[in-house]
């Protein structure tokens, strides 16, 4: 497939012939005094498609961006030390001249692509979008996915332990599974995982080469399909372009930890041809109960070439290798009472997850993706896309350690790869009408094997694939001047299964079995925003369709004993899950930009879930307990957004989120609350810019207590008793100073402290890190 994709990439760009002589974008970047600035990213972002491309301004400020397709466009230009610059709508009809002044204070200001799927501004947005950049991150010293987007509005991340434990993301108070991951735009999940979501990857994917990361709050499957429930997070590779730089990056610190990343990008042949790449590593050595090791290794970047004015070949790259020790479950650690919910009082009422001497994971996985853009008529343009993710998970597990354990060496293999092709068409009829449709072939495959060294005969192995087809369609509108903007959507994916593959054959299940088509996932999502433009005031809402397919072990998942022979409980015909949800909220700028604050109640409701229980004697696949169509729970609750700059070095910025999740019946008595989701959720960021070489940050969290089973209760109680939990509660702070080498060269040293104020703090009863220090140096060019 991919040879034949690739083919059919050349023979179009060979079909198109190179037009005319096509626009530039051209202007001069200065500071307020008027002296040019140096260095400055700018980007030019299409309104009718994801597509940007982007530069560096020269020694005298100068930037040109050549062979600009005719259409609209987005502007933005940053440098440090000043507000990002922000054009929301420039023609490009003919050869154009832009300059840009830069102003030392005012809230950043962002284009964000995920809402929609083309570039907007924030007066714009219709839906509920945070973005942190990259200089944001690196303010932070962030290293991880989860870290980066912890502090984002109604955003609930948690780690079972340290670095590289188990992680996870949740958003609105959904499930983890909830929450799709993207790389541009594109989907990044596991075939081989339970649900067959993003979840297998999350405490894996570092922060290597994004220019930021977007969080969408609300249901986004019309654009991004299966997982798309309680929100998105959006990856977007840094495309390069302009100069040729890049830094190097190294630190150690607590838990005997060392990292490093290395990121470069530029372009060439006058920006015909851009690129970025980043390599990230992270070694931590004792871990937080000091035989916790991790060590992760990952790249990615990005290359395009520009085949003719209207046409544009891109090539994606993102990977990653890690290794990680794994702890024992949280134990029980006194008789307590049969019901009720139990204070979470470690070594009285649970024993924290302790070392597990042989147990360990491995895990890899190449995420790929090859496009080509193009714009064959001025109102008209399309993208076809090839994507190929393949990952895979190893867990070793012996008899040692507490709580349940094998009674010999076992291994446990996970392979999946899925292959995605996309194909999208841009249609806008007028300056205030865009038209959106496409089509997607989706392959995915899911392999298991198990051994185990105590019983050769345990021995077996699952591999299946399912296909499907996906049609959507998006439409936007912009009414009165561009005040009031409309957006829908709908997307239909079909499904069809191959027949599953078992080892050992004998006595195999779902044989002689005829595999109908299972039930499609159909799905719609509106939108409308309008803004006020004399106070500066947006009113927006958003009503949506999410849904999550069923992935292959849902479908065919069994186990395997020597004594038992097969247990079986997928279920090839279940119907994807599937909610319905509701936001609405206000969007308010005071102060000639200098504040933006916005609120929001959301509501989501699992309409149909899959979910595992004890089934009917007459179920038809002779399972005792499996996997069944079921009704969900739901959430609902407010988040607010703050973000002021009230000196010309200082920007601050703060979040609430009020979460109401229960379920559809009683987990506990009378309690219908969701685990391991606090009510109450604050978290708060600063950085001030003390002179023109050092920078101080701030940032805190705080969340309310919460609900999780302790083992043995989510195996054999888990209705009858919960634990609760004490909030995270942390403050961290930071500081760095750069010390200019020479125009486009600086060294920069930073220091960071993490819970401060070392809070013993256990994630579902695993022990997590208590204060922390991390410092290291970066040398820029």
């Amino acid at each position: 497939m991919t040879i034949r994709l690739f083919v059919l990439f050349c023979a179009s760009a060979l079909a198109v012939a190179i037009a005319g002589e096509a626009p530039s974008v051209s202007g001069s970047v200065k500071d307020p005094q008027g002296r040019p600035v140096a260095g400055a990213a700018v980007t030019l972002f299409s309104r009718t498609s994801d597509a940007s491309v982007a530069t560096t301004s020269d020694t005298q400020g100068a930037y040109r961006f050549e062979g600009v397709t005719p259409g609209d466009y987005l502007l933005r230009a940053e440098a440090p030390g000043f507000a990002a610059f922000l054009v929301d709508r420039l023609r490009v009809e003919a050869t154009l001249t832009q300059d840009i002044a830069l102003q030392l204070a005012g809230v950043r200001e962002q284009v964000v692509v995920t809402a929609s799927g083309t570039s907007q501004s924030a007066d714009e947005v219709s839906k509920s979008v945070t973005v942190i950049d990259r200089a944001e991150a690196e303010q932070r010293d962030v290293f991880s996915l989860t870290d980066v987007v912890a502090l984002a509005a109604a955003v609930r991340v948690q780690t079972l332990g340290g670095p590289g434990q188990e992680a996870s993301i949740h958003i609105r108070g959904m499930r983890d599974i909830d929450t799709a991951v993207l790389v541009d735009g594109l989907r990044l999940r596991d075939a081989a995982v339970l649900h067959g979501d993003a979840t297998g990857l999350i405490e894996d994917l570092l922060f290597v080469d994004p220019s930021r990361v977007e969080v969408l709050n609300g249901a986004g499957s019309s654009l991004y399909g299966t997982s798309a429930i309680g929100g998105v997070v959006n990856i977007l590779t840094d495309e390069g372009g302009g100069r040729t730089r890049g830094s190097v990056l190294a630190e150690g610190g607590s838990l005997a930890t060392m990292r490093g990343r290395a990121q470069v990008a530029g372009g060439a042949w006058d920006d015909r041809l851009q690129y970025s790449a980043g390599l990230a590593y992270v070694d931590v050595i004792r871990g937080v109960d000091g035989d916790d090791p991790f060590r992760d290794a990952s790249a990615q970047g990005s290359v395009s070439y520009r085949l003719s004015n209207s046409m544009l070949l891109r090539m994606r790259l993102f990977g990653g290798d890690s290794f990680a020790k794994d702890n024992s479950e949280p134990l029980q650690a006194a008789v307590l009472p049969a019901t009720g919910i139990i204070n979470a009082v470690p070594f009285v009422t649970f024993l924290p997850g302790a070392d597990d001497p042989d147990s360990r994971r491995a895990g890899r996985f190449l995420n790929g993706a090859l496009t080509l853009e193009g714009e064959p008529l001025a109102k008209l343009n399309y993208s076809l896309s090839y994507q190929t993710l393949d990952s895979s998970r190893r867990y070793d597990n012996g008899p040692a350690g507490t709580g349940y354990q094998p009674l010999g060496n076992q291994r446990s293999v996970y392979d999946g790869r899925i292959q995605t092709v996309d194909a999208q068409l841009h249609y806008q009829p007028s300056a205030a009408h865009l038209l959106t449709a496409g089509y997607e072939f989706e392959t995915e495959n899911y392999a298991y094997d198990f051994t185990d060294a105590s019983d050769p005969g345990a021995a077996s192995g699952v591999n299946v694939t399912q296909k499907s087809n996906a049609l959507f369609a998006q439409d936007q509108t912009r009414w009165f001047g561009g005040r009031l903007l409309v957006t829908g959507g709908f997307r239909a994916q079909y499904f069809a299964l191959d027949r599953p593959l078992f080892l050992p054959t004998a006595s195999a299940p779902y044989q002689g079995i005829s595999f109908a088509s299972p039930p499609a996932a159909l799905t719609g999502d509106g939108s409308v925003a309008y803004f006020f433009r004399k106070t500066n005031t947006k009113l927006r809402g958003h009503v949506g369709r999410g849904y999550r397919a069923p992935s292959l072990y849902e479908r065919f998942g069994v186990g395997f004993d020597s004594t038992f022979g097969y247990s079986t409980y997928g279920d090839p015909r279940l119907a994807p899950e599937h909610s319905i949800s509701f936001d609405a909220g206000i969007d308010q700028t005071f102060a000639k930009g200098h504040v933006r604050t916005s609120a929001a109640y959301f509501y989501t409701q699992l309409q149909q879930v899959i979910a595992f229980a004890t089934l009917s004697p007459t179920d038809p696949f002779g399972r005792f307990e499996g996997y069944y169509n079921s009704q969900g729970g739901l959430s609902r609750g407010v988040e607010t957004k703050v973000a002021f700059s009230p000196l010309a070095a200082l920007n601050v910025s703060a979040t609430y989120a009020f979460v109401n999740a229960v379920e559809q019946t009683p987990v506990v008595g009378d309690v219908l609350r969701t685990f391991e989701i606090p009510r109450h959720q604050f978290s708060a960021a600063a950085v001030w810019r003390a002179g023109k070489r050092t920078v101080l940050t701030f940032d805190t969290l705080d969340a309310g207590n919460y609900l999780a089973p302790v083992y043995p209760d989510f195996v054999t109680a888990f209705t009858t008793r919960v634990y609760s939990f004490n909030g995270l509660r942390r403050i961290n702070a930071g500081a760095s100073y750069r010390l200019p080498l020479a125009e486009f060269r600086a060294v920069r040293f930073f220091v960071r402290g993490e819970n401060l104020l070392n809070q013993e703090y256990f994630e579902n009863g695993f022990r997590t890190p208590g204060r922390t220090a991390n410092g290291g140096i970066q040398f820029e060019f």
